[in-house]
């Protein structure tokens, strides 16, 4: 018996099927949740030397990028003529070298940061440690002289300070969780420089091929996708790539320069606790908007705990800072990379950084940025198609004139097509000689 089929029905039931499937398998995701989460998390862990190769490569790629720039410069060929000729860009000789010379000034930055930042912090924070006692004696000092005139808010102060007393057995009850959190916390430090090691290599073997790990990419993609969505998706990632290099690159340099400034400026002022101070004010500064207040408010409060008459100076000293970074040396080096209006910069800040934290708040702007980029793109091409105006301006009015109808027009009468004086074909004729005549004799 022959069995006829129709393809138009199988068609429906396969769809039908595919969604069914669909569902069931949301409906298992949704019942086990837990443990595809700590799937993903044991996946990203796994992973996670491959995701700090990644960061490393995107942060060395620029270093790599202007060393062989100069290495092109330096090593040109000539040719029997005499003329330059530029060697392959690609060259394993060449990209051999650039890899090397940029991964060694990036690794003498970092080892260079850590060796002066760490013991500095750790000298720091013992100091206070061991000068406690010193300490709260002064500020109970400076509580009972500002404070003398509001015997309540007096009161509540000491109260509060005295929670801090620095009784040994007291220090003993505090320190012995403490230990917990310090083995936990070395135990981290191992595993981020284990990371960090693995993820050094990666970055290297990603910048010697990162040619051919884009031709692969390409090359999948196009396998894949249609042309039409490969093309999207390429403009989608150059964007991305310029936002972000753009933004993060620049943003590193302006944050350095800002703590290399704050510790001259500390420095000379002979404030407290200088190196902590410009450390903390140079991380934080890498948020917008927000950074330069997240790192004063904690070091403002140190300074007025050991100097609390130098405090105004430093707050004065950080507020001068921030608006020569804000308003010269940012603008400077960052450009228009983003491209990010001030009011969505501030709305990216508290949104990305509620929901993830530092991270968020470090990468608010440039992604922001890239769905502002391509929001626009995508209203403009919209507006055309519509044969609307593309520019706001046109849009602060009611946009009720925006399809306003043309006003209607009226066939003229016979009295007025009498009154129209239209130029004969002669007169027309003399009038363009004339005007040609005109631009002979100009040139």
């Amino acid at each position: 018996m022959k069995i006829y089929t129709n393809k138009k029905y199988s068609t429906i039931a396969l769809y039908a099927a595919a969604v069914i499937a669909l569902n069931v398998l949301l409906v298992l995701a949704l019942f086990n949740i837990g443990e595809i989460l700590d799937a993903a998390a044991g996946l990203l862990t796994v992973l996670n030397p491959v995701i700090w190769g990644i960061v490393i490569a995107f942060l060395i790629n620029p270093i790599m990028m202007g060393t062989e720039e100069v290495l092109l410069r330096v090593f040109k060929k000539k040719k029997k003529d005499g003329e330059e000729e530029e060697p392959q860009q690609g060259g394993m000789i060449l990209r051999g070298i650039s890899v090397t010379v940029a991964s060694i000034i990036f690794l003498g930055i970092v080892i260079g940061l850590v060796a002066v930042v760490v013991p500095e912090l750790i000298n720091s924070v013992m100091d206070i440690f061991n000068n406690a006692s010193e300490i709260a004696g002064s500020v109970q000092k400076w509580i009972n002289k500002v404070f003398r005139n509001y015997p309540a808010i007096e009161t509540a102060a000491t109260n509060i300070l005295s929670d801090f007393n620095t009784d040994f057995s007291t220090i003993i009850e505090r320190i012995q969780p403490m230990l917990e959190n310090i083995l936990t916390g070395a135990w981290g430090v191992v595993t981020v420089i284990k990371n960090f090691l693995l993820g050094f290599i990666v970055s290297i073997y990603m910048l010697c091929s990162k040619e051919k790990l884009l031709a692969q990419t390409k090359k999948l993609m196009l396998a894949i996708f249609k042309k039409k969505s490969c093309e999207k998706i390429m403009n989608v990632s150059g964007e991305a790539n310029r936002i972000f290099s753009g933004f993060i690159s620049g943003k590193i340099v302006d944050s350095l320069i800002i703590g290399l400034i704050c510790f001259i400026g500390l420095t000379i002022m002979e404030m407290p606790y200088n190196i902590m101070i410009s450390v903390l004010i140079g991380v934080t500064n890498i948020i917008p908007f927000f950074g330069p207040f997240i790192g004063a408010i904690p070091s403002a409060l140190l300074i007025l705990i050991i100097e609390p008459k130098r405090v105004i100076l430093f707050l004065i000293f950080i507020f001068v800072l921030q608006q020569f970074d804000g308003n010269i040396l940012g603008p400077k080096i960052l450009g228009d990379s983003t491209g990010l209006p001030g009011f969505w910069v501030l709305i990216s800040l508290l949104v990305m950084g509620g929901l993830f934290g530092f991270v968020g708040m470090v990468l608010a702007v440039p992604v922001f940025a890239l769905a502002y980029s391509f929001t626009r793109s995508y209203v403009e091409q919209r507006l055309k198609k519509k044969k609307l105006p593309t520019s706001t301006e046109y849009y602060k009015k009611d946009v009720a004139h925006l399809y306003a109808k043309p006003p209607k027009r009226e066939p003229m009468n016979a009295e007025q097509l009498a009154k129209l004086d239209i130029p004969s074909i002669d007169e027309v004729n003399e009038v363009l000689l004339e005007k040609a005549a005109k631009v002979q004799e100009e040139q």
